[in-house]
């Protein structure tokens, strides 16, 4: 929908939800996100109005615009001249739509491919579509240790979520992976949601520019500051070549370019970044948005005194710990994230906190 022609565009998917969340999720000129603050309460009016017929009627033209997609990944990535022989990676596409994309993008590369549950099934046979959960991408370590993979990769089921694996088998956190892209693509501005890593935020310095969650806030912040990268804790990231929209396989493809450049395996390339113990998200049930104050009222007394932001929920930061806890956009819960100087204290704090939110 970059293209200035068009006007907007629809994607029927249930993201990286379970298929019951099934729903639209809608762009208009440009790309631009139409969300709840963005139109979408206007097009809401519209369904429920009346309208008159139309005086003439639209047409229908079927277009693939799959090859000219994938050319254009290359190309921007630099994968396009690089010889990627020698390495090998296990991609787990989830059962999700991604192989629409990667079968046509891996038959234009020299590179060898494990390929696990390309097969598009919106029943999730192998795990649910969600890689952000560590238990849906076991298999994909599992995969990378057994094979000796350089790298392994999962998406969600709509593909614009992205998990990455080192060749130990360990998870690179998605804030970790925006560092790495950060590096890879010559540190130029970058947007981040505000729950990365303390070491994350520390290596873009004054290149860093914090957003609310969410990809209708990334995206518009981007557009601000005009960034060229953004990133989310949930696996989401966006590029400004890319008209701001997020693009999982891109980012697969930034990862590859710097790993076969790299004279270290990939672990190494993430260790600097990997100073504090941190809890990963958090799911907790969350009933309606008045027991969320009612949390976060809770939270806000009881630490009143470290630094408290609500510029996303709630943030609450101390020199050896912090964490946010927000009302998910998607689902009803909330999500959780601690990060501390040390296990012990994540420990301690995560078990404190949950008996707070959950009592």
């Amino acid at each position: 929908v970059s293209d200035s022609t068009a006007d907007g565009g629809i994607m029927l998917t249930a993201s990286h939800n379970p298929a019951q969340y099934n729903g639209f999720k809608i762009i208009g000129r440009q790309g631009l996100p139409i969300g709840a603050d963005s139109g979408l309460d206007k097009i809401e009016k519209l369904l429920n109005a009346s309208a008159p017929p139309a005086s003439q009627s639209g047409a229908i033209e079927v277009r693939d615009f799959c090859d000219d997609y994938v050319n254009f990944l290359l190309e921007v990535s630099g994968a396009a001249g690089e010889d990627l022989g020698r390495m090998r990676i296990v991609v787990d596409a989830s059962n999700g739509m991604t192989p629409v994309v990667l079968k046509n993008l891996f038959k234009k590369i020299n590179i060898n491919v494990l390929e696990l549950f390309f097969d598009i099934d919106g029943r999730f046979p192998n795990h649910q579509p969600d890689v952000s959960r560590p238990e849906n991408i076991q298999q994909l370590q599992a995969k990378v240790i057994a094979s000796g993979a350089h790298l392994g990769f999962a998406f969600d089921g709509d593909g614009d979520r992205l998990a990455v694996v080192d060749e130990t088998g360990q998870i690179i956190w998605p804030d970790i992976t925006l560092g790495l892209l950060y590096n890879a693509l010559g540190h130029p501005k970058t947007v981040y949601d505000i729950r990365v890593s303390r070491s994350v935020k520390a290596l873009l310095g004054s290149q860093g520019i914090p957003s609310r969650v969410g990809h209708t806030f990334i995206k518009e912040t981007m557009r601000d500051y005009d960034a060229s990268l953004g990133g989310e804790l949930s696996g989401h990231f966006y590029f400004k070549s890319m008209q701001y929209a997020e693009s999982a396989v891109l980012a697969m493809l930034y990862l590859l370019v710097l790993a076969h450049r790299s004279p270290v395996p990939f672990s190494e390339l993430a260790r600097p970044l990997l100073s504090y113990a941190r809890s990963g998200e958090i799911s907790v049930p969350l009933n309606n948005q008045a027991h969320a104050k009612i949390i976060f009222d809770r939270l806000k007394q009881k630490y009143a005194d470290g630094n408290v932001s609500e510029a996303d929920g709630v943030s609450i930061e101390y020199s050896d710990w912090w964490f946010n806890l927000r009302a998910s956009n998607t689902e009803p819960i909330f999500r959780l994230f601690i990060e501390a100087a040390n296990n012990q204290i994540l420990k301690e704090k995560q078990s404190e906190l949950l008996k707070l939110i959950e009592n």
